[in-house]
């Protein structure tokens, strides 16, 4: 039932009873108080069956029998409506519920955000902007839940440090977890539930506390956020290099049409999977450039021309929205 419909009801039900007040003192005169008015037209419209206030005219039998056949239809006409709106708002929530959670179980290689607070926000924002179905948010206050399901955002309701909520939320199919939950207790335990289930997650916890950076570590998390201590890096980055920084951030987000920052796997039966650098014609086929490489632990800067891309290399890579798309290809099968 839209919102019109049930504001129109409203006045309609307030209009009724007015009506029948006002129509009382009329046809009854001055002996009937307004009061006398209203209690009549509440006991005829609801079928209470209490006696009238005063005996009742010709006129106001005629009256009462119209409001019984008016009012009574109407009020049985909202109660339907009601009812309509209860069980079709109920049916519609499971209905979405059920949808969403199928969507979920067809995920793979997504990203599990535990909490909805102000960090996870960022998070959320930012992956939105590339994929915005391609990850689940976990978070135990219902508004929020409601306000991301709203976004069309993958979310459940529910304590994130429970192995339940987690496996719902496709953890063992999943890429990686950002624990962002208000306390660094909390994002301890997340941590060893995550790793517990699936011990090659990738992991991300934030610390609140700089001492709790160790014990998150080792907990399994793969990196440690503080907040602290990124805030203060970033402002004395801006102070020495504001122009650095700035590109940086715009490429990282996705932000800067003339210049964009991404990272690719080599797949196994990928266009660069075994070739040499220099044999690879990377500009030529695409444009981008590869500004540094991760094998296992190690990474590579600026690599020589002779480098062999070996399956599994993370390339990190910097070029225009269309370069980056057409190297995409490189190091896929």
């Amino acid at each position: 039932m839209s919102n019109r419909r049930l504001i129109c009801l409203t006045v309609a039900f307030f209009t009724l009873i007015l009506g029948g007040t006002f129509a009382y003192r009329l046809v009854e005169g001055q002996n009937w108080s307004i009061l006398d008015g209203l209690f009549m037209t509440v006991i005829t419209l609801f079928t209470v069956g209490y006696a009238e206030v005063h005996p009742l005219s010709d006129s106001g039998r005629i009256l009462t029998i119209v409001l019984i056949f008016v009012g009574g239809g109407f009020m049985a006409y909202v109660a339907s409506s009601l009812a309509q709106l209860i069980f079709e708002g109920k049916i519609r929530e499971i209905w979405g519920l059920k949808r969403m959670k199928n969507r979920i179980n067809e995920l793979k290689d997504h990203y599990i955000i535990c909490g909805a607070g102000k960090t996870a926000h960022e998070i959320i924002k930012s992956l939105s902007n590339s994929n915005p179905t391609n990850f689940v948010v976990i978070d135990i206050d219902r508004s929020h839940i409601q306000k991301l399901q709203e976004e069309n955002i993958f979310a459940i309701e529910g304590d994130a440090t429970t192995d339940s909520i987690l496996i719902d939320a496709g953890i063992e199919r999943a890429a990686g977890l950002a624990a962002t939950l208000p306390t660094d207790a909390d994002n301890v335990f997340v941590t060893l539930s995550a790793k517990g289930i699936k011990n090659d997650i990738f992991v991300v916890a934030k610390a609140e506390r700089i001492e709790s950076i160790a014990k998150l570590r080792r907990a399994g998390a793969n990196k440690v956020v503080s907040p602290n201590i990124i805030a203060g890096a970033r402002m004395a980055a801006m102070l020495h290099r504001p122009s650095v920084v700035d590109f940086v951030d715009s490429a990282l987000a996705g932000d800067n049409q003339a210049m964009q920052m991404e990272e690719f796997r080599v797949q196994k039966q990928a266009f660069l999977s075994g070739k040499a650098l220099k044999d690879a014609e990377i500009r030529q086929r695409s444009g981008a450039i590869i500004v540094a490489i991760r094998r296992e632990s190690e990474t590579i800067i600026n690599p020589v021309p002779t480098y062999v891309f070996q399956p599994h290399d993370v390339l990190v890579v910097l070029g225009t929205k269309e370069q980056i798309t057409n190297f995409a290809t490189l190091t896929n099968n």
